[in-house]
């Protein structure tokens, strides 16, 4: 969801409401992490697998 008021679609209140506190916030696995992730990165916690200009998927 966005969270950015003046973001598109922003929904301010629910994320205030899951406790999001910075942005990007992500929760994937179950864990929550704050910060930019790499496309690498998103991918390991996410499981998806893909090809990636660094070859290691």
């Amino acid at each position: 969801m966005e969270c950015d008021p003046k973001g598109a679609g922003a929904r301010p209140e629910l994320c205030r409401q899951a406790g999001v506190k910075a942005y990007p916030t992500w929760v994937l696995g179950g864990e929550r992490r704050e910060g930019v992730l790499s496309l690498d990165q998103l991918a390991e916690l996410s499981r998806f697998r893909y090809a990636s200009e660094s070859g290691k998927r």
